[in-house]
C-alpha cells in the first residue's frame, strides 16, 4: 500500500515542504526530518456514493436525510443563517452527491 507523506526537512538554509510517494516498508526519516501527516490515499466516488456520504452526513450533524437537506438547500432554507456551520459542512459534500450547477450559491 503507497500512502502520501508530507514531510518539512530541516536546513541550514531554510526550511522545505515536499510530498513524498512511499510504502510504509520503506519508510525513514533522517533526524533532521519532522513527519507532519500521513495523507491517504485519494479515492475516487461517483455521484451515487457521494450522496450516500452526505446522507450520512446529514443524518449525523442535523439529524435529517441527504434528500431533506438537499431540499432544504435549493430552497435556500439554510440561507437565513448563513454562520450555521453545520449546514455548511453538509453543503460542502454537495458537489460529491450532483453534478455541478450554474445556479448554484
Amino acid at each position: 500500500m503507497t500512502s502520501t507523506y508530507a514531510v518539512s526537512l530541516e536546513s541550514t538554509t531554510s526550511a522545505s515542504s515536499e510530498s513524498l510517494e512511499v510504502s510504509e516498508s520503506q519508510l525513514s526519516l533522517n533526524s533532521r526530518a519532522h513527519l507532519i501527516a500521513v495523507l491517504p490515499e485519494m479515492v475516487e466516488v461517483d455521484y451515487s456514493e457521494g450522496a450516500e456520504i452526505l446522507d450520512r452526513a446529514a443524518r449525523r450533524k442535523l439529524g435529517i436525510s441527504g434528500e431533506e437537506f438537499i431540499r432544504r438547500w435549493d430552497a435556500g432554507e439554510y440561507a437565513v443563517e448563513p454562520e450555521d456551520v453545520k449546514a455548511q459542512e453538509v453543503a460542502d459534500l454537495l458537489p460529491f452527491a450532483r453534478p455541478a450547477r450554474d445556479d448554484a450559491r
